[in-house]
């Protein structure tokens, strides 16, 4: 079993479901200084922009999980995945993908779609994890939750976080199948929250009040350009923020708890197991 991306927070703890589960597990990772993983049986240093290198982290494997960083090569990094795994006979492939918005088919999510595309006419079966925003994305905002404060343009409309230890396990699912799902999931949280409700969840959380900040999203994308974010990335975050508003991302889905035989973890377990402990940690 091959866990590209093992070096990240999904793909690291991907890894240690399967190993939790008895499976072997080869971890990839352009810096294997980075990589703390004591359970995983080997590790590889490769790159996805390196077909050589692909070449020899996919020996003898037989499933490849796959995710990567959003950058605007996306497509092309995880393509040339693909058809290294197409080359080296590999039987099953797991990807990370986002949700589908109608209408919504540049930036990141294009680069999703295009992906899938491409997958989809591959000779490798393969499975399409589509999950809703991950809980994780408020650590980005530690800084402003220590001070009281939530920034989330996202108007009314609402959103099923979901927390990425239910990603992973349900990745890790697929991958020890003996017989895996084919197709699309689509993972979402058990409930969908506005972000007015999410600030409200968060301050019952951490015992303290959230003001929610909502900007204009051009003043807002403005300041993240300035802030020295790549001007890509902020213009799909706020295509993606846009359609969140009109409520595009407001549905629960299924999917997580069949292959999971259990409900997805709501918010407040992962504000109570990762954020609230970050905060102490902070002050």
């Amino acid at each position: 079993m091959l866990v590209i991306g093992a070096t990240g927070e999904l793909g690291a703890e991907v890894a240690r479901a399967l190993a939790a589960g008895g499976v072997e597990v080869r971890a990839m990772t352009r810096r294997a200084d980075r990589l703390h993983l004591a359970s995983v049986d080997d590790v590889v240093r490769a790159d996805l922009g390196d077909p050589l290198s692909l070449k020899a982290a996919l020996e003898d494997v037989q499933r490849v999980f796959l995710v990567s960083s959003p950058v605007i090569e996306q497509v092309e990094l995880e393509t040339s995945a693909i058809a290294a795994a197409e080359s080296a006979g590999v039987q099953h492939l797991v990807k990370i993908s986002n949700l589908p918005i109608a209408g919504l088919d540049s930036g990141l999510h294009g680069n999703h779609r295009a992906i899938e595309r491409r997958l989809a006419a591959s000779g490798v079966a393969s499975t399409v994890l589509q999950p809703s925003f991950f809980s994780s994305v408020l650590l980005r905002q530690i800084g402003l939750l220590r001070r009281g404060r939530l920034i989330l343009p996202t108007g009314d409309g609402a959103i099923a976080w979901i927390d990425p230890r239910d990603i992973a396990a349900v990745a890790a699912e697929v991958l020890a199948d003996p017989d895996p799902p084919v197709g699309v999931l689509r993972l979402t949280g058990p409930q969908s929250l506005t972000a007015a409700e999410l600030a409200a969840r968060i301050g019952q959380a951490v015992g303290a009040e959230i003001t929610l900040d909502q900007p204009d999203l051009g003043k807002w994308g403005a300041d993240l350009k300035s802030g020295g974010m790549d001007p890509w990335l902020v213009d799909s975050t706020l295509h993606l923020y846009a359609a969140v508003a009109a409520g595009a991302l407001a549905g629960v889905s299924p999917d997580g708890p069949r292959v999971l035989g259990r409900a997805t973890r709501p918010i407040e377990e992962w504000l109570r197991d990762e954020l609230e402990p970050r905060l102490a940690r902070a002050e």
